[in-house]
């Protein structure tokens, strides 16, 4: 198989070891994404309701293993950041030609492995946390390689990465409820360092800058950015065409919204809220918000 263009779709993680599971009671879930184009690759993992520890006491690991002439092989990608709260991100860069340094393809690995190391015991086995297979590949197919070469994947990948970023160290910035009734059912965290905002488009810019600051939202399939401005197509980042299509208003503005005693243009102007996007966890799309209204 031609592994120089290879995009194995998100390889779903099975729970293997309830003991590292934050919640008991609910399934530890992850799954990973691997792109792969020519001599360049990136794994993306996730993972979620996984038990922290604060003392440290285990990290968790990526692994990739299989057989190579017949014997096994392991290749340790590299550290799962995990927060307070059990859920937790990687992403890196791979050598797909040459994993581990001794001549090793992408195409040996058959396994993916999240796994529980003891930090104060050298001696202790590595804890299998979840597994997913790599075997589920897709290669193009020649109808496809003669279409011209679609770019927009980097785009969609640099979005989401730096979705990650913010992830990975969620725990140093404020926790905020920004509304009363939340269709998103993220959780929801406000930044004031407007040099982290994910570059959708410049559009939201203007509006960060103004207010200085942005909210950073996820759950389970999405993250959700929120740009400060009133419910006006002046104050619309980009009207739209960038994905800030959802608007909802700030806690504590239902009696100026209920107010009919006024027009709704003057109630506008009194009301303020976010303008929210959502990125797909799964591959960086930027696409209609799933709302929860339960």
């Amino acid at each position: 198989m031609d592994f120089t263009n290879v995009t194995r779709n998100p390889i779903m993680l099975r729970e293997e070891n309830k003991r590292f599971a934050m919640d008991r009671e609910k399934p530890v879930r992850g799954y990973i994404k691997l792109d792969i184009n020519n001599e360049k690759g990136m794994v993306i993992a996730t993972v979620d309701n996984v038990k922290f520890f604060p003392k440290g006491e285990y990290v968790y690991k990526l692994i990739f293993a299989g057989v190579k002439k017949e014997k096994r092989l392991y290749h340790m990608v590299g550290d799962i950041s995990l927060s307070a709260c059990g859920s937790g991100e990687g992403s890196f860069r791979i050598n797909p030609g040459d994993m581990d340094g001794r001549g090793s393809s992408v195409e040996c690995f058959s396994t993916a492995i999240i796994a529980a190391m003891s930090t104060v015991n050298c001696r202790e086995s590595l804890h299998p946390v979840m597994k997913g297979s790599l075997t589920n590949v897709e290669a193009p197919s020649s109808e496809k390689a003669a279409t011209p070469k679609d770019y927009s994947p980097f785009y969609n990948r640099y979005v989401l990465e730096n979705c990650i970023k913010i992830a990975v160290k969620q725990e140093i910035f404020n926790d905020i409820i920004p509304f009363d009734h939340d269709l998103t059912k993220a959780s929801w965290k406000k930044i004031t360092d407007t040099a982290l905002f994910p570059m959708i488009s410049p559009g939201p810019m203007p509006h960060i800058e103004k207010y200085g600051h942005f909210l950073y939202g996820w759950q389970d399939t999405h993250y959700f950015l929120g740009v400060p401005g009133r419910f006006f197509p002046e104050e619309q980042p980009d009207a739209g065409k960038s994905g800030f299509v959802f608007w909802q208003p700030i806690l504590g503005m239902k009696s100026e919204t209920d107010d009919t005693t006024l027009p709704i243009e003057e109630r506008r102007k009194n009301i303020y809220g976010y303008w929210i996007a959502a990125i797909n966890r799964y591959n960086g799309h930027i696409e209609e918000i799933p709302l929860i209204d339960n």
